[in-house]
Formats: structure tokens, C-alpha cells, sequence
């Protein structure tokens, strides 16, 4: 139903009850029969001037904006935001306060994008609400997963990530192969990687690919090498259940950061080339990129600010 015929009915409807105190001669029995208040009543009696339109409801909207967004302001978001066309609008937000003296909410930098058209109009869908969750302290539990890398040269190359849950320290490497055995290899290097910097790792999780269970395979009845290289190094096992990829969400969202912020945004002619610049990325990630859900500090930060309160604590 429009919504102009709406508030002309309601219009309609306050003209009554003002005839009909005129009628009744009662204004407590208009009030009765049309179940307003004496109030309601004498406010739109004020009101009336003998035309419908005076009836109508008026705008809400307030008449000034003290805290609305200055012209110059306005301008600033625009231009950070096209600047860091990757980032999102929280860490837009940050990157605004830290180094352009910013002193307004998210809030009203996600209106000012809006208004500027960065923000499409798009369609509400029913999301799951999944229960967060966070390790208490380092090496507690470290997932690992592979991914697809862009091709070079018609050769497709994969992407292994380890990554703890606590800091989101990661160490990743660019591999030419997926099997088993690159599975082993990655998993001594990224040991190495935690061990040099004092995390020692209890659990390893892993979805049920072939480099590194033979879960789905069950006629394969031998030990796989990734399963044994753990037990040996007396490290627990842990396969994220399938259909449920939300439990190794962190590993998921790194992939998707490299993807935004790294592998889409560079062209390399030669895989040499991209391996150091990755190696390069991923020292960045680890030690200088500010991270929202670790209240906007670096990996190192994180992992560092927790060996500081271990020392206080033992003191």
C-alpha cells in the first residue's frame, strides 16, 4: 500500500475525530469512541487550519546536523577510501584516526562512503551466526591449509599457510606441487618458523585433503607421512569436520587478505620473482600490518605483548 494514501487516510481520520467532538459536544466522548488521548486531541486541534494537509504528519528530520561530517572531512574519507580501495571500513577507520587525526565513528565514515557511492545497495541475506572463538595462549593450535595461486606462464602453483591461532603469526611458502611429501617439508619449515620464535606448538589442524590425511581413503591402510611427521615430533592431530570450513576460519581469512591485498593486486612475469616478493608480504603481515581482531596490532605485537605478561606474571 503507498505510502502517501497511508498518511492521507491517518489525516482523514484526525478530521473525524475533530468533527465529532463537535457533534458530541464532548471532547472526552470523541476521545472515547476514536481511542486517543485528550492530548492527541488538543494537538491536532492546534493544528488544524480548515485544510487536510494540515493534518498530515511531518518530517521527522531534524532541522540541523551539529555533528555532521564538515565538507573537508567529507573529502578525507573519499580520498583515504580510494586510496585503500582493498581495505575495509573498520580498518579504513584506523588507518583515518592513526595518521589523519580522525575523531569521528565508524559509523559515520560507512554514512560518508555511502553517500559518496562506495557502498551499492545490495540484498540482506540470512548469514549463520557462528560462536567466536579465541586459543588462550601461543602454539595452542595451529591450522594449516593450501591454496590455488594465480598462474605463471600456464604453471599452476600452490600456496601452504600455517598459521597460530592465538598472534595469527603465520609462516607460508609458494610451492610447485601438492602431495605428501611437500606436505612434510612444509610442516618441518614452519616448526622451525614458530620454534624461532619461542612458540611451541601443541596442535596442528588441517581439513581432510589428500597432502595431508588419508581419512578419505579409508583402503589405504598405511600411516601418511604428514600424520607420522606429527607423532613423531609429539604434536596432536586435529581434522576440521567437512562441511563446517567456519571452524578453520583464520587460516580462511588470511587466505582471502593475501588474495586482496597481495596475489590480486601484483603481476610477476617469473615464480622466482613471486616468491620473493611473497616472502617479503608475508613479513609484513607478521610484523608492521595492523590486524582489527588483535585490537589493531601486528601478529608480533600480539605474540610479543603476551611473552611481556608470562614475564611479569613469573617475576
Amino acid at each position: 500500500m503507498p505510502a502517501q494514501y497511508i498518511l492521507r487516510q491517518r489525516a482523514y481520520a484526525r478530521r473525524r475525530l475533530l468533527q465529532d467532538a463537535d457533534k458530541l459536544g464532548s471532547i472526552a466522548a470523541a476521545c472515547r469512541l476514536h481511542h486517543v488521548s485528550r492530548a492527541c486531541f488538543y494537538k491536532w486541534k492546534a493544528r488544524y487550519d480548515g485544510t487536510l494537509e494540515s493534518l498530515l504528519d511531518r518530517s521527522r528530520r531534524p532541522r540541523s546536523h551539529p555533528r555532521q561530517l564538515t565538507p573537508a572531512e567529507q573529502a578525507l574519507v573519499e580520498r583515504v577510501a580510494r586510496q585503500h580501495r582493498t581495505r575495509g571500513l573498520y580498518h579504513l577507520h584506523h588507518l583515518l584516526v592513526t595518521y589523519h587525526h580522525f575523531h569521528r565513528s565508524v559509523g559515520a565514515v560507512y554514512k560518508a562512503l555511502k553517500r559518496a557511492g562506495f557502498y551499492a545497495p545490495a540484498k540482506r541475506k540470512r548469514r549463520r551466526k557462528y560462536k567466536r572463538y579465541e586459543q588462550p595462549w601461543p602454539g595452542a593450535n595451529v591450522q594449516i591449509d593450501v591454496k590455488y595461486v594465480p598462474q605463471i606462464r600456464c604453471q599452476q602453483e600452490y600456496q601452504y599457510t600455517a598459521i597460530d591461532e592465538y598472534s595469527r603469526l603465520r609462516y607460508a611458502a609458494i610451492y610447485s606441487e601438492n602431495t605428501p611429501r611437500q606436505a612434510v617439508r612444509f610442516l618441518r619449515d614452519a616448526l622451525d618458523f614458530f620454534q624461532q620464535q619461542h612458540i611451541r606448538v601443541e596442535q596442528v589442524q588441517t581439513d581432510h585433503g589428500a597432502e595431508f590425511t588419508w581419512a578419505m581413503f579409508p583402503h589405504i591402510c598405511q600411516e601418511h607421512p604428514f600424520e607420522r611427521e606429527l607423532r613423531q615430533a609429539g604434536i596432536r592431530r586435529k581434522l576440521t569436520p567437512i562441511g563446517k570450513p567456519h571452524l578453520q576460519g583464520k587460516v580462511e581469512r588470511s587466505h582471502r587478505i593475501d588474495d586482496e591485498e597481495f596475489h590480486d593486486r601484483r603481476y610477476y612475469r617469473t615464480s622466482a620473482a613471486r616468491k620473493r616478493a611473497f616472502r617479503s608480504w608475508i613479513a609484513y603481515y607478521n610484523h608492521r600490518r595492523a590486524h582489527g581482531s588483535l585490537n589493531w596490532r601486528s601478529p608480533a605485537q600480539h605474540l610479543q605483548a603476551w611473552h611481556q605478561a608470562q614475564s611479569v606474571n613469573h617475576v
